[in-house]
């Protein structure tokens, strides 16, 4: 993976996830998932050598986003931004970037999966034209019990 770094609106900087970073991603991790990654699933992600970008300001991360990338298609495999950071447009400015990446490395479509209850995360993939795709029944694990997945898809 190559080492990125980008300065993005209001000196936000945008830059390529490393080991380092395992704290501070399981802090917004455990902070806005239901069912959070821990931190051998991150280490996985590293050890995979998946793509995998923050945004970062004074030194802090405010949100991050991981992918994985096959012959012709990206699967977004997590995204996440500190509640504290929502809603200022981070989590879409972290998955345009991504979504670029993978098309300028020659992926045709992007997939993702996404809580039934995730309305907020919902909304921003259909504004950024991804479209639902499927359905899996239970797929995900909740404080009483399990809940559905949407997989939505996006030509890129």
């Amino acid at each position: 993976m190559l080492n990125f770094y980008g300065t993005i609106k209001n000196n936000r900087m945008l830059r390529t996830l490393t080991k380092s970073d395992l704290n501070e991603l399981l802090a917004i991790e455990n902070a806005v998932h239901v069912a959070p990654w821990s931190a051998d699933i991150f280490q996985i992600c590293f050890e995979a050598r998946y793509q995998g970008w923050g945004i970062e300001f004074e030194n802090k991360l405010l949100g991050f986003i991981i992918l994985s990338l096959h012959i012709d298609e990206c699967h977004i495999l997590n995204l996440g931004v500190a509640r504290e950071h929502q809603q200022q447009g981070y989590g879409q400015q972290l998955l345009e970037y991504a979504l670029d990446y993978a098309k300028k490395n020659g992926k045709q479509i992007a997939y993702l999966e996404v809580r039934r209850s995730n309305t907020r995360a919902i909304k921003l993939y259909r504004k950024m034209h991804f479209y639902l795709v499927g359905e899996r029944s239970n797929y995900y694990q909740t404080v009483v019990g399990y809940e559905d997945a949407l997989i939505f898809a996006k030509i890129l």
